[in-house]
């Protein structure tokens, strides 16, 4: 997990039980990101009414007075039968935030994510990333450039149905996740060597492509190359250079390429400009 050095980090440890807009006591801890697994007997992240959604966007939210201005911390919990995301949000003088303003929250299943989109005066975050050891959720990542604000996405190891809502005071966005009725394997990205590659998924493409994804926080450019048994025939460089310490979106359009199986790699390259790391993504193109 990478954090930002200039930014007062405070993460709000929630109670266990929590409900839409609560004004609930809290404790207080310095780590951005906890994990931890909790046994009940009716589980908090399946109680109440609040629908589950299996696709498409789970909420539209929103709290007028908006104060946060940069993701404090992440919190997981893992219960019996279901787990739940907490988002913890900073003001600008770096202390907890009462409100945090528009946000979306939209389930992406053909590419194994759960997309948390926030508002652009959100422009900053403590953390950039970080693994985890749930069934449903995998890892995250805060991204810049997919809209306005930054992004949260929630990699999905399993397919989860999803419900999401805030409190405030301090301001929080609550999801909770359930595995999914639909057995059915959700979409997956190919990630690695500081990339993480949303489009195109392996197997059978066509052209015009869409290569879409994101770069770590260190990296100022990306390098993708197109390949074929002659060798390289496409390649380009794609500028990720970012003021903000989070992973930074990149996207290029390729026309046309070689066609038949064809070797995708976007990553970096070294002074020779050989290939030191990033990910391959194998295609069947025309």
């Amino acid at each position: 997990m990478r954090q930002l050095p200039i930014l007062v980090v405070v993460l709000l440890a929630a109670t266990a039980c929590t409900t839409p807009e609560s004004g609930e006591t809290t404790t207080t801890s310095m780590d951005t990101t906890t994990t931890t697994t909790v046994e009940a007997d009716v589980p908090v992240c399946l109680a109440g009414e609040l629908p589950f959604v299996d696709e498409g966007v789970v909420a539209a939210l929103d709290s007028p007075g908006q104060d946060a201005r940069a993701i404090g911390g992440v919190r997981w919990l893992e219960y019996g039968g279901c787990e739940r995301i907490e988002v913890s949000f900073l003001s600008a003088a770096g202390s907890p935030a009462s409100r945090i303003g528009p946000i979306g929250v939209t389930s992406l299943p053909e590419s194994g994510i759960l997309r948390v989109t926030l508002s652009e005066p959100i422009a900053n975050s403590a953390v950039a990333d970080t693994t985890l050891d749930g069934d449903l959720v995998g890892s995250w990542y805060v991204v810049e450039g997919l809209d306005e604000g930054l992004t949260i996405d929630f990699h999905l190891d399993s397919p989860a149905d999803t419900r999401a809502f805030t409190t405030a005071s301090p301001a929080r966005l609550v999801v909770d996740l359930r595995p999914a009725a639909d057995d059915q394997p959700p979409g997956h990205t190919v990630t690695g060597g500081g990339v993480v590659v949303l489009s195109p998924q392996p197997g059978v493409g066509l052209y015009p492509m869409q290569v879409t994804g994101y770069a770590a926080p260190n990296m100022s450019a990306v390098r993708m190359q197109l390949s074929d048994d002659s060798g390289i025939v496409v390649d380009r460089s794609i500028s990720t250079l970012s003021s903000v310490y989070v992973w930074h979106v990149f996207g290029v359009t390729v026309n046309d390429g070689p066609s038949g199986l064809v070797d995708l790699f976007v990553g970096t390259v070294d002074e020779n400009d050989e290939r030191s790391s990033g990910v391959n993504v194998e295609l069947d193109l025309p």
